[in-house]
């Protein structure tokens, strides 16, 4: 059966996410799933999430059907799977519960066809979103970092390549955002969780498209978890938790105004192909491409942002601040600190990357759009200096 298809000038009349945040906050899904309604419901979630939470047991509709056949990073089979079974259900509302996988997962199972040959046209630009992307998301995070609960985008990987779909229909109707679902998250991916955080801070920051409004926000959280992360010793506290999942949504809120640079363009790689959790592979992407556009400004034709070199070595020397050092030659050091602090290894060698593979990781990585986002050029140079700084 043809489905019907929103134009793209349809598509751009979403409405903003409604934000409901605080301890305690997810109490509100039953009074928002009385509001709207809805009989038939499909929960995506990661099973963690289910068996960490009581949310299908507070879900009182007919028709409850729950969709955990992904895995993290999702691919876009993963995705089409989701679809097929929102095409059988029809339902009337999409929950989408645990980390960014879990959530990016319920806003593409939203969109996209239940054809793998379509959604790629989708994701490409070629076709537009289902009409149906007007059914109502709630989106509930169970870890801080990813802020994918107030993005318009989706990551999926295609084919071993990230892939996002960016638009307006993407953003939820209703995010419910409680630290306290985050109390049970495994250490380890509550570290990584902030560190992506704290990338997506510290990118939407620098980024060309930044705006007093995004440097705001991004400033707040990047101060915040730095700090939170600087004293972490291998565990958060309920107060941390609590201060992550803030911050979190604030760094999620900047790069929804700007978007992220080529430090997430080099992470997607190094977790394809090694294996590093998203979030520190930002961070260790971060920890050399910073003290190298520092350097790389000293030809002023690096400078990619129409604001000129100045504002960007002022940006740099703001998020040396940012990070408690005196000056942007140190602030890969600094990056290097909170990811020891957060209980990883700080070089890329650490986790299997070797000279030879340098090659693939910036031919992946500078083909991102990512990449056009950043505020230096990366030199001709740079794989020499990372394979340097292994």
């Amino acid at each position: 059966m043809a489905v019907d298809l929103l134009t793209l000038d349809e598509e751009c009349d979403a409405p903003p996410t409604r934000l409901v945040t605080g301890p305690g906050s997810s109490d509100a899904f039953e009074r928002e799933l009385r509001a709207f309604g809805a009989r038939r419901v499909l929960v995506v979630a990661s099973a963690g999430a289910l068996s960490r939470t009581s949310f299908l047991s507070r879900i009182d509709a007919p028709d409850v059907r729950v969709f955990t056949d992904f895995s993290p990073n999702p691919d876009l089979d993963d995705v089409i799977r989701g679809c097929a079974v929102r095409e059988a259900q029809q339902p009337e509302l999409i929950v989408g519960i645990g980390g960014g996988s879990a959530m990016d997962a319920a806003k593409l199972i939203r969109l996209l066809p239940a054809d793998r040959v379509r959604a790629r046209a989708v994701l490409a630009a070629r076709a537009p979103v289902r009409a149906a992307a007007h059914t109502p998301l709630v989106l509930i995070p169970t870890t801080a970092g990813t802020g994918s609960e107030v993005t318009q985008f989706a990551t999926v990987f295609v084919d071993g390549l990230k892939q996002s779909l960016d638009l307006a229909a993407a953003r939820a109707t209703v995010a419910l955002v409680d630290p306290e679902l985050t109390h049970s998250c495994p250490w380890e991916v509550s570290a990584s969780c902030a560190l992506d955080a704290l990338a997506h801070a510290l990118e939407s920051y620098w980024s060309i498209r930044s705006t007093p409004r995004s440097r705001e926000l991004a400033a707040t959280a990047a101060v915040g978890i730095a700090d939170v992360l600087r004293r972490a010793e291998g565990g958060f506290s309920e107060s941390d938790r609590q201060v992550l999942s803030t911050l979190s949504t604030e760094a999620g809120q900047a790069i929804d105004l700007t978007r992220t640079t080529v430090g997430h363009a080099f992470a997607y790689p190094l977790t394809v192909h090694f294996g590093v959790p998203h979030g520190l592979a930002c961070v260790l992407s971060l920890s050399w491409l910073f003290p190298l556009s520092e350097s790389a400004l000293a030809d002023a034709t690096a400078c990619q942002d129409p604001r000129g070199a100045p504002f960007v070595r002022a940006r740099l020397r703001k998020m040396a601040g940012f990070l408690g050092v005196d000056s942007p030659d140190r602030l890969g050091q600094a990056l290097r600190s909170l990811i020891t602090a957060a209980g990883f290894p700080d070089t890329l060698g650490a986790y299997g990357v070797r000279r030879a593979d340098v090659p693939v990781l910036f031919q992946e990585a500078m083909s991102s759009s990512r990449s056009s986002n950043t505020p230096v050029q990366v030199p001709a140079d740079a794989p020499d200096y990372l394979a340097a700084h292994l």
